[in-house]
């Protein structure tokens, strides 16, 4: 019964150390020991019974001291420097392309490989050149418009 009891003991720290630290394995581990606590009831008792009583009240049991633990560790010193408590405010960048720079003319600022930036008037965008490659300085024409960059090609 000492067996039992010990590694349904070793289990639950397991399991309560998997929401500290968190990626499964501490859990995994919890989990194992619950099973192999049911084995040694088994081995110890005999019969269905023991075993089955050992895994659903371990189960029960690790079930209720995660939630106890989220509980008090969401509101504790540790808990605080564990969670975020701040949320983010603000907005997704606005869309600031212009449908009338189809057909404008500019320069490539850095080599378009065949992506990279161009300046169109007095703003640089995101260019993606239909040609494929086109070095830094070249004069460039506006063909289109994609989701999150301009189509160009070479004047």
């Amino acid at each position: 019964m000492t067996t039992v009891l010990g590694i349904l003991l070793i289990s639950y720290l397991l399991i309560g150390f998997e929401a500290i630290i968190p990626g499964g394995v501490l859990g995994i581990l919890g989990f194992a020991g619950l099973c192999i606590a049911s084995y040694y009831a088994y081995i110890e008792f005999g019969g269905w019974f023991a075993p089955s009583i050992t895994f659903l009240l371990g189960g029960m049991g690790a079930i209720a001291l995660v939630f106890a633990e989220f509980k008090w560790l969401s509101k504790s010193p540790l808990g605080k420097k564990l969670f975020l408590s701040k949320t983010v405010s603000g907005s997704s960048n606005v869309d600031e392309r212009d449908p009338g720079i189809v057909g404008k003319t500019g320069e490539s600022i850095t080599e378009l490989h065949p992506e990279g930036l161009v300046r169109i008037g007095d703003k640089e965008y995101d260019a993606f050149c239909e040609e494929g490659l086109l070095p830094k300085g070249s004069k460039v024409l506006v063909t289109g418009l994609d989701d999150f960059r301009i189509r160009i090609r070479p004047e």
